[in-house]
Parts: C-alpha cells; structure tokens; sequence
C-alpha cells in the first residue's frame, strides 16, 4: 500500500502543476508624457479561458515616485478598446465601465477604470497609500502599432476560438 502511495502521489501532484496558465507578451509601448510610463498588453490562457492583461509601470524621478498597475481584461473588452481606437476621431470621447478615451490636441489620453497603483508605496506626509489610477497618452504613430499588434492577436485568438 505505502510503495501505491508515492507514485500515485507524485502522479496527481504533475498533473495538477501542469495545467499552469501561460503569459505571453503581445506588444509593449513607451509613452512620451512628463511622466513616461511603458505599457505591456499580456495574453493569459489557461485550460478553457483566455484573459488579456494590462501592466504599466513608470520610472521613479524626483518630481514622481514609481507606480505599477495591473489590469485583466476580457476578449469582447478588448476587442471594444480595439475597435473605438480604430474609428476615433479628433474632439471624439468614448466612455464605457472598463476604459475611457479622450482624443484632443492630436493625442489619445486613455484612463483604465478600476485599476490602482499596486506598489504599495505611501504618500503625502499622513502616509496614505497611492491611489492613481492607471491615465497615459499616446501619439497617432504608437496608437497605429497598438492597434497593428492588438489586432493581430485578437485574430489569433478568432482563429483558435473557431
């Protein structure tokens, strides 16, 4: 009975550790605000769900301290981000409960909802912990490559999906 237990042990503890959920990078952006901050766009699958992930972290100077951020969306939220960068117009404002998007002065400024800085860093004198919410602008060139990049790999995930 003890020489059953260990390989079967062993045996259920591979197959629980092998159905992992796997991260690949879609694209990465660089903003050129006074407060730069890099933007990754993450592909999270896992068994029978597939996620999209946002990071953004910016580097620390002596006029703002480093925040990172995290945000996990959905394919249809997604595919929404996608499609409202693509048809947006200059004085044109998109607003729904995962993103907003502000297109003025010919820069995009986009603010993702229910995301907060996730350093866990204190601020102000009363050490109050950072609340910023995840806001970063981008060029007309930089939006065309997200959109170029994103879109590729929502069609990937068409294709598998079908």
């Amino acid at each position: 009975m003890k020489k059953l237990l260990l390989p079967l042990a062993l045996f259920i503890t591979i197959s629980v550790l092998s159905q992992g959920v796997t991260t690949s990078k879609i694209t990465s952006i660089n903003t050129l605000e006074r407060n730069s901050k890099t933007i990754f766009f993450f592909k999270q699958a896992s068994n029978s769900n597939t996620s999209f992930l946002l990071k953004a972290m910016n580097e620390s100077s002596k006029d703002f301290t480093k925040c990172k951020w995290i945000s996990s969306l959905t394919h249809s939220e997604l595919s929404l981000f996608v499609n409202k960068l693509d048809l947006l117009e200059n004085g044109v404002d998109f607003d729904c409960s995962s993103f907003r998007i502000n297109y003025r002065k010919n820069k995009v400024v986009i603010i993702i909802h229910d995301t907060k800085c996730t350093s866990e860093h204190k601020t102000f004198y009363f050490q109050e912990s950072c609340n910023r919410k995840l806001t970063f602008s981008l060029r007309a060139d930089q939006i065309s490559i997200l959109l170029k990049d994103l879109q590729k790999s929502l069609e990937q995930e068409q294709l598998v999906i079908k």
